[in-house]
């Protein structure tokens, strides 16, 4: 920081100020941040992850707003915009790798009992799913990484890694119903 709105201590003057008003500040721009996002992720779980990524941020590192620079509004917007730029680029590096393994011929397989059938009716249930909750599956139990594994490798929080989780296996539990 460049000295900018500092007290007396070196800290940011303004670091009580948002945390104190952070509740405020979520009710009144979380609607704002969340159309941002969604303007700039494909997919929209994770326009939501960036909003939630964007408000732990201004929680985690309120001292770095100087109302001397701008509004709220715009540093926020800017969080936003770096968060989504990040979430896309990872969605990018997650979607190649996916694809590769699409690709991929496996092994042949000649045996065409139940278990083919199946691994046909996971592989439909699968495809079923969204990216992001076939991704943390994969993750999770093809890969066989813990979910503070997954959380990292997705640059996720912990809690949102097992919300998703939750809700894919439920889904897929669904998804797999229909077909039996």
């Amino acid at each position: 920081m460049s000295g900018c709105c500092q007290n007396d201590s070196g800290v940011s003057a303004h670091t009580d100020t948002v945390r104190d008003s952070f509740e405020d500040i979520y009710t009144q721009w979380y609607p704002q941040v969340i159309r941002w996002a969604r303007r700039r992720c494909v997919d929209p779980q994770d326009a939501e992850d960036v909003a939630q990524q964007v408000f732990a941020d201004v929680w985690h590192h309120s001292g770095r707003y100087c109302p001397r620079r701008g509004g709220i509004g715009p540093w926020l917007y800017g969080i936003t915009a770096h968060k989504a730029a990040d979430a896309s680029s990872a969605a990018a590096r997650r979607f190649e790798g996916l694809r590769r393994l699409m690709v991929r011929p496996g092994p042949k397989d000649t045996d065409v009992g139940a278990g083919t059938v199946e691994r046909v009716h996971m592989a439909s249930s699968l495809a079923g799913l969204s990216n992001r909750r076939r991704e943390v599956l994969f993750l999770a139990y093809y890969l066989d990484l813990t979910q503070p594994e997954v959380a990292r490798h997705l640059g996720l929080p912990l809690g949102t890694v097992k919300s998703h989780t939750r809700r894919a296996l439920r889904a897929l539990a669904c998804l797999l119903d229909e077909r039996a």
